[in-house]
């Protein structure tokens, strides 16, 4: 048996589309890959220069997942025969925070339309793609709210990372034909802008008190699992959840 060199993740030269890399996760997730030797594309509904600065080897669009027509164009784009999409990331997400008595249906249309059809269109259109190719990787990002219910007025946003959970796991039956992997990386409590939305610091230090490991993840310790999902070494991984939660649910 030959044993695989463990510096090598395969990434090299790989085409890796990451949506919500402007900031957080997603933009440490989009200068991992980089450093592996990924070619990025770097995605978000804002600027992503910043996270363009870190490597020649990310480059940037701007991507709306509200807008259907043009995520599957984006990813046709992408998909060439001269460099054909390996992967792809969706780190974006929308949290709006508010107890369930002042949740207003139109709060909770935008983020279903933004965590939840966003991610389905993502992900649809990049099954597509990477079918074509018969190889590929595609990781969503669910939440732990989704397993746990959430923290402090999360209440759709959990619900709709719990559906994403779901896809996740449809996606990757019909994705195994096409040698197409479909996971998701559940973060716990990342320190990150999100993570600050709506919260006092009071808020914040009790949430850190909840947590086995009593602190918040740096987003590098979220962008390195996500790598690994993306890599060679999890080829045989397929419709699972990698929880990177500090302890916060233990399955």
């Amino acid at each position: 048996m030959t044993v695989p060199n463990p510096n090598d993740l395969g990434l090299a030269d790989r085409k890796i589309l990451v949506v919500g890399a402007a900031q957080g996760i997603g933009k440490a997730t989009a200068i991992w890959l980089s450093e592996l030797g990924a070619r990025v594309v770097a995605a978000d509904i804002r600027d992503c220069g910043e996270t363009a600065d870190f490597h020649k080897n990310v480059k940037i669009l701007q991507l709306d997942l509200t807008e259907p027509d043009k995520v599957g164009d984006v990813l046709a784009d992408l998909n060439t025969a001269e460099c054909p999409l390996y992967g792809v990331v969706n780190c974006a997400g929308l949290l709006l925070r508010q107890p369930l008595d002042e949740l207003t249906d139109d709060a909770v249309a935008l983020q279903t339309e933004v965590n939840q059809s966003g991610a389905f269109r993502l992900a649809r259109a990049s099954l597509r793609e990477l079918s074509k190719n018969k190889a590929g990787r595609i990781v969503l990002f669910t939440s732990q709210g989704a397993f746990t219910g959430g923290y402090m007025g999360s209440i759709a946003y959990a619900m709709n990372k719990a559906a994403v959970a779901a896809l996740v796991k449809s996606l990757a039956r019909v994705g195994a034909a096409s040698g197409v992997t479909v996971n998701a990386v559940s973060p716990g409590a990342a320190d990150t802008p999100m993570l600050r939305t709506g919260m006092t610091a009071e808020n914040l230090e009790t949430f850190k008190q909840m947590l086995p490991l009593g602190r918040f993840a740096d987003v590098n310790e979220v962008a390195g699992p996500t790598a690994f999902l993306l890599s060679s070494w999890a080829r045989y991984i397929t419709g699972a959840t990698l929880h990177v939660n500090g302890g916060q649910l233990m399955v």
